[in-house]
């Protein structure tokens, strides 16, 4: 009973301190964004990330205003078979730019812009990777307007 207490208080512990180290990696993200003008989301994803193949990952995002234009750097890295990024309308899943790539990818970087982004809506960085030994996707939103979001609206 004793040991099933300590294991019990352990994982509250891990899964505390990790809720509070992605506190403090969203807080300073939101500084560093009022100083540059820029908003940047990333997703570091390894083999060890989810055993299901493919696997998703989603990152979410607002903005504080209607923006008409919204200019968008995305750097992509993948070691694996293939990886599909998304940025989509989150309750409508309307698909508002995507792109695939198969094999390994070193560094592709370029730029898009997403239009008519609105403030009552959510938005969603989606990442599916096929047998993926390494990926990286990074976002970058040349707007301060954009905010990450930790939970989805109800």
């Amino acid at each position: 009973m004793k040991k099933l207490v300590i294991i019990l208080i352990s994982i509250i512990s891990m899964v505390s301190l990790t809720a509070c180290k992605k506190s403090n990696e969203s807080k300073y993200n939101n500084l560093n964004n009022k100083e540059s003008g820029q908003t940047t989301i990333e997703m570091d994803l390894d083999k060890n990330y989810d055993t299901s193949d493919p696997f998703v990952n989603a990152r979410l995002f607002c903005v504080s205003n209607d923006i008409d234009v919204l200019d968008t750097e995305i750097s992509f890295k993948m070691d694996g078979d293939s990886g599909i990024v998304e940025i989509k309308d989150n309750k409508t899943d309307e698909t508002l730019w995507s792109n695939t790539w198969h094999g390994s990818v070193d560094n592709d970087t370029f730029t898009i812009s997403l239009s008519n982004i609105q403030k009552e809506k959510e938005y969603a960085i989606c990442f599916t990777g096929i047998k993926i030994n390494h990926a990286v996707v990074k976002v970058t939103f040349e707007s301060n307007l954009v905010k990450e979001k930790e939970k989805p609206s109800k």
